[in-house]
């Protein structure tokens, strides 16, 4: 975990926090060294908490930076600021910040924002490692169709899926976002408030396992990609009665804070070259490119 202040004062109290809850840490005083620290070595760190404001390279710079590098744009970033202006909030997201800390935020908030972002990056290396053996097989596919209808058979879809990608630890975790909206949403029949509720009560995993166990929850998932020339795509289509996709395609600063409720939005900016949900909300369909385009 690297934590990234101009503030001693600041930095001294997030990492006292972090390390009693049991992270390792390191530290930096500006976004300009931290960002050459990630760099040279992007293992040093799993995740990044920063501060918004800071000389030499701000929160929102490094953010923007550690996001271009190949090596350390997997890296989640926290940005942790006083300010809670809502057009701050939405370039920190927009920046492709993984979530956004007001100060001082609280013990409990650190720790379940920090479980996440740990989560991702854990799903990323599985990705890399179950498919390092056997990716060049993968080159032959060109469809891939899959069916599921627990939460526990989606990580392993998603990693199917995104192996027909050359680099399929880039884009799982936007695969993962919409298949896992699937699931709950048009499977098991969570709502976004009732989700919050339950995070918020910690009783998530309790409420999850139970309905997916319910057999009264009978419907399932499609999820397909294709392979096309210079691109991907992506469709993941469920048996539910759809939801109001609208306000979840981009960034909402009133969701920032918020545990749930921002995949979509971050599936769209950083794994999608364009997503599109049909009018019911039961059906997506999402495009990767595969090949870069050169500017002149």
């Amino acid at each position: 975990m690297m934590i990234v202040d101009d503030d001693r004062f600041s930095l001294a109290i997030l990492e006292k926090m972090l390390s009693s809850l049991g992270f390792l840490t390191e530290t930096s005083g500006d976004g300009a060294e931290a960002f050459a620290m990630l760099r040279e070595n992007p293992g040093r760190a799993d995740v990044v908490i920063t501060d918004r404001m800071m000389p030499v390279m701000d929160g929102f710079a490094l953010t923007r930076r550690l996001k271009r590098e190949p090596s350390t744009r997997g890296i989640p970033v926290i940005l942790l600021t006083g300010s809670n202006v809502a057009e701050d909030i939405a370039a920190g997201l927009d920046a492709g910040a993984f979530y956004y800390l007001t100060k001082p935020p609280s013990v409990d908030l650190v720790r379940s924002v920090v479980d996440s972002a740990r989560k991702e990056v854990d799903r990323q290396r599985n990705v890399a490692s179950k498919l390092s053996v056997h990716q060049s097989a993968f080159v032959n596919v060109t469809v891939l169709r899959t069916l599921l209808k627990r939460p526990d058979e989606v990580e392993g879809v998603c990693s199917l899926l995104a192996s027909l990608h050359a680099e399929p630890e880039t884009i799982i975790q936007g695969i993962y976002e919409l298949v896992q909206n699937a699931v709950e949403h048009g499977v098991l029949g969570f709502g976004l408030e009732q989700k919050a509720a339950l995070l918020a009560a910690g009783r998530w995993q309790e409420q999850l396992s139970s309905r997916s166990a319910d057999a009264a929850y009978k419907g399932e998932v499609e999820a397909t990609m294709v392979r096309r020339e210079g691109h991907l795509v992506l469709s993941v289509k469920d048996t539910g009665a759809g939801f109001d996709w609208r306000p979840f395609l981009a960034a909402d600063p009133s969701r920032a804070g918020a545990l749930n409720g921002r995949g979509i939005s971050r599936a769209n900016s950083y794994a999608f070259s364009k997503l599109a949900y049909n009018e019911a909300g039961n059906e997506v369909v999402g495009v990767i490119q595969t090949t870069r385009t050169v500017g002149w």
